[in-house]
């Protein structure tokens, strides 16, 4: 099978990647074809590509053959984005904070433990955060009003600007000592005004 030719010639290149899952179904017919993944909060998922450099393949369980399990690959992606990808905390010009990085990485560094587990130490608190797109994550403490005001602010800005690589405008709590997340609110369907 040519995708299994892929995984070892691509091995290097296999990495995690959110996504909405609503969206790929649409996208994907044959069951088959949808991609190893695994639930995390509302509707997203995290899954695994291909990196080809100028588009993802997502990988599913037909791909796999008998050349490596999904934990494996699982493995495999989570090791060689710690190795690739390297990410920082900037201040942002409304009040907040932004993980800066690999633009088609960013949002799913949040997935990846020793990453995230980085940003949450540099905070020391319990974090509010949104990454409506692919490029994009904020952060705020979640005991900062002003911070999480701001934040909403920008989300709403966000909305009708038409960025590419969109996800959703979500706020998610990160426990820092529970390391722990879970979803907060839906921007899109909160009315600010």
């Amino acid at each position: 099978m040519a995708m299994q030719a892929d995984l070892k010639t691509y091995k290097d290149k296999i990495y995690p990647r959110v996504f909405l899952i609503d969206e790929l179904k649409l996208v994907l017919e044959d069951e088959a074809d949808f991609p190893i993944h695994r639930l995390w909060l509302k509707d997203l998922a995290l899954g695994y590509v291909i990196d080809r450099g100028d588009k993802f393949t997502f990988i599913s369980k037909c791909h796999l053959g008998d050349e490596m399990t999904a934990e494996e690959m699982m493995e495999l992606a989570m090791n060689n984005f710690v190795r690739d990808f390297e990410f920082k905390i900037v201040q942002t010009i409304f009040g907040c904070y932004e993980l800066e990085g690999e633009p088609d990485h960013c949002a799913t560094a949040i997935f990846v433990a020793p990453i995230w587990e980085k940003v949450a130490a540099h905070f020391g608190k319990d974090l509010v955060v949104a990454f409506p797109s692919y490029d994009l994550v904020f952060m705020t403490a979640a005991d900062d009003a002003e911070g999480i005001s701001n934040l909403k602010m920008e989300l709403y800005k966000i909305q009708g600007m038409g960025i590419e690589k969109r996800l959703r405008e979500y706020l998610f709590l990160f426990k820092s000592e529970e390391k722990a997340w879970s979803f907060l609110e839906d921007m899109e369907e909160e009315e600010l005004f």
